[in-house]
């Protein structure tokens, strides 16, 4: 997964590598307005499907769970007081 920041939209590539990337699919966009970090955290929830952790411009953490079907749930707060770090790994 890539955030481009200029124009707040997420995109997942398909391919062997993200340089000789073929195919591209936008999961999302608007992002810049409320989150300033977005991970693709693998799956943390266990049930098989890739999920996402954002942080908010006010340092509040938030787990998107994926749906398995190229989008993801609605947002659920995991976290606050996070706006001091300057990353998530």
């Amino acid at each position: 997964m890539r955030l481009r920041l200029g124009a707040a939209s997420a995109v997942l590539a398909a391919g062997l590598s993200p340089l000789r990337s073929r195919t591209r699919t936008k999961v999302a966009a608007g992002w810049g307005g409320s989150y300033n970090v977005v991970v693709g955290a693998g799956d943390i929830t266990g049930d098989g499907k890739a999920d996402l952790v954002a942080r908010d411009t006010a340092g509040n953490l938030y787990r998107q769970n994926g749906t398995g079907k190229g989008s993801f749930a609605a947002r659920v707060k995991i976290g606050s007081g996070w706006q001091g770090h300057r990353g998530l790994f």
